[in-house]
């Protein structure tokens, strides 16, 4: 390989050369990874075929090699004829000549992880203007809510009406829904120190299957553990992660119809894609109803959700709570087809807040 193509190959870009007719005579190895097209398709696939599905980046081109200005996209969604996820680009199309031949140069530069980066500090910054919010009006709403419940609980212990019973009944449970959901938004809301000791993952899950047992046979799903025995242990709060590992559960769970099949799949394993810090992966696989990628962009977003009683903090929290301990989340779902969750926890002990 000669120099030019070293530099080429070795950019953090995807260049796609095609000649005058618009047929294709060069993509480095970036471009390759990104489109799934190899260097064996040089001088016979045209502009057409190799953006198959993408006719904006063909008019664009075309419209180039026509006029000879340039044009470039900042954030272009370039779309996969499979199953693979859609990436956002920045594309750049241009008309140029090496003095006897024209040819049309198309960049396209991967800036998906840039996306999804400021779409997680939108979230941040709303979760921020939330939490003020939410100090100011917790309490105001905490105290009225006890006096009610406790009344409620007064009354129907003095009176032995069924009529009446019932709703009081539904007064306490309301009174109760109420003030789980304040939890839910004082977490949401408070900076945390979290209180660390080294925890077993594997008997967390374990332990939290058990009690979820009896829901998962009325919904005729079934549990399917993928762990790695010889795990280490991990530093963390005990009491946080088994709110984050049953809230995921609960939300495959809810995604899974009454049907033979169902099933929820948790593997446990080390992460050797990252060395500093060494991660432990704790995945949650469902086959149910999935995500549609117009929900996807807000499954984080506090008060977002697609159930019909749901509060939509869940995921929220979850987030918090596993960023507190120094981790990540990471979602993927197909829609009616199941939804992967994916939760990274350093192995180190780290310094927490």
């Amino acid at each position: 390989m000669d120099i030019n193509n070293l530099m080429l190959n070795n950019l953090n870009c995807s260049l796609i050369l095609f000649d005058e007719n618009l047929v294709l005579n060069f993509l480095n190895l970036p471009a390759q990874e990104l489109t799934g097209y190899s260097d064996r398709f040089l001088n016979g696939i045209n502009l057409n075929r190799f953006f198959s599905g993408n006719g904006y980046i063909v008019e664009k081109a075309e419209n180039v090699m026509k006029t000879g200005e340039g044009f470039i996209d900042f954030e272009y969604e370039y779309k996969y004829n499979n199953k693979k996820p859609n990436r956002f680009v920045i594309l750049e199309i241009s008309k140029i000549t090496d003095g006897t031949k024209f040819y049309m140069l198309i960049s396209l530069k991967d800036v998906t992880r840039f996306k999804e980066m400021e779409h997680n500090i939108k979230n941040e910054e709303r979760i921020e203007d939330l939490s003020k919010f939410i100090a100011e009006i917790s309490h105001e709403i905490r105290n009225p809510l006890g006096g009610i419940k406790a009344s409620a609980s007064y009354l129907k212990k003095k009176f032995d009406e069924p009529d009446l019973n019932s709703f009081l009944e539904i007064i306490i449970k309301e009174s109760g829904r109420i003030n789980n959901l304040i939890e839910d938004l004082l977490a949401l809301s408070k900076k945390h120190k979290i209180k660390i000791s080294p925890v077993n993952i594997n008997k967390i899950i374990n332990e939290i299957l058990i009690m979820e047992r009896v829901g998962f046979a009325e919904k005729n799903i079934e549990a399917v553990k993928d762990f790695d025995p010889s795990l280490p242990p991990v530093y963390a709060s005990e009491n946080a992660l088994r709110q984050v590992f049953l809230n995921v559960l609960k939300n495959a769970a809810c995604s899974i119809k009454k049907r033979k099949g169902g099933a929820i799949k948790i593997v446990t394993k080390l992460d050797y894609t990252r060395n500093n810090p060494k991660f432990l992966k704790i995945g949650f696989i469902d086959n149910g109803c999935g995500i549609s990628k117009k929900d996807m962009k807000n499954i984080f977003v506090p008060f977002f959700t697609t159930k019909e009683k749901g509060s939509g903090l869940g995921l929220a929290v979850s987030r918090k709570i596993i960023h507190e301990h120094g981790g990540f989340i990471d979602v993927s779902s197909v829609k009616n087809r199941g939804t992967e969750v994916s939760i990274y926890i350093p192995i180190e002990k780290f310094k927490s807040n």
